[in-house]
Order: C-alpha cells, then sequence, then structure tokens
C-alpha cells in the first residue's frame, strides 16, 4: 500500500499548474516583447534613407544591426527558459497520469474485492472507496488535461514568434 506522503493534495496539484500557467503567461509576454523588438528595430532600419554622411550612415547601421541581433539574443535566451518550463510541466502531467493511472487500478481492486465480500454490512463503506477513487481519477485526469492543454497553447505561441522572428531576414 502507498503511503500517504507519496501523495500530494489537491490543492497542490492546482497549486503548481496555477504557477506553471502563470510562468507560461509571463514568458510568453516576454517572448512577444522580443518579438516586437526586433521587429521594430527591422522595419526601423529598412525605412531609414541614410543619405547624411558616410560615416554616420554606417554608425547608424551598425547600431541598428546590434540592436537586432541583442533582440534576437534575447528572444533566444526567454525561449530556451519557457522550453525549461514546458518541460517542468509536461514532467508533471506525466506524474499525474501516473497517478490516474494508479488510481484506475486501486479502482478495480478495491471492486474487484467488494464483490468478494461475505457480509452487506462493510457495504457503505466499500461504495464510498470506490467513489472516492472514481472522483479522484476524474480529478486527476482533468488536472492532466489542463496542464497539457496549457503547454500545447504555449508551445504554439512561441513557435508562432519564434516564426516572426526567423521569417524576415533568416536569422
Amino acid at each position: 500500500m502507498r503511503r500517504k506522503s507519496d501523495c500530494v493534495s489537491r490543492h497542490e496539484v492546482v497549486e503548481t499548474i496555477d504557477t506553471r500557467q502563470t510562468e507560461f503567461d509571463e514568458k510568453t509576454d516576454d517572448l512577444a516583447k522580443d518579438a516586437d523588438d526586433v521587429e521594430t528595430t527591422r522595419e526601423t532600419q529598412d525605412n531609414l534613407d541614410l543619405s547624411g554622411t558616410s560615416e554616420a550612415s554606417e554608425a547608424v547601421e551598425q547600431a541598428m544591426e546590434a540592436a537586432e541581433h541583442i533582440s534576437e539574443e534575447e528572444f533566444n535566451e526567454d525561449s530556451e527558459q519557457l522550453d525549461g518550463v514546458q518541460d517542468e510541466s509536461q514532467e508533471h502531467e506525466s506524474e499525474l497520469q501516473e497517478r490516474s493511472d494508479t488510481t484506475e487500478a486501486d479502482l478495480g481492486k478495491v471492486s474487484d474485492a467488494s464483490s468478494r465480500l461475505n457480509s452487506d454490512r462493510p457495504n457503505r463503506e466499500w461504495i464510498e472507496a470506490k467513489e472516492e477513487l472514481v472522483r479522484d481519477g476524474e480529478f486527476l485526469n482533468e488536472q492532466e488535461g489542463r496542464a497539457s492543454e496549457a503547454r500545447e497553447e504555449t508551445k504554439r505561441t512561441q513557435q508562432d514568434l519564434d516564426a516572426r522572428v526567423h521569417a524576415a531576414r533568416g536569422s
């Protein structure tokens, strides 16, 4: 029998998913800002006439290229951090799936054992145990789906932003 110390509370499960969602939101906001910076820099570069002196033109070009490079680096760093949060979320999803599978197996064991009872007196408690296992399995499946959906949405957003940053100049 698994010890209670191996278990997590429903509150902890929800809290972990909520924390990851907040991290997803913060990291995708950072990526969007980085992508905007890259695009703004590129648009500005494309719109400059640079018909002053050659020295000023070259200095402005170098500064704008450096700004673009810095923005791209920041985008890549933030993207890597988001990848890390997504990996942690996927690990948590796997843990929730494992817990759900275990709960389903326990439900089968309780159901099988309850059918072998000789007396009806403890029947109410056995039914209560089965109902709790069903509720727990549903909860775990729901939370795993919630975590997966949040991670997948973040991945789509990340891919869209990555396409914006790397499309214009083939970086």
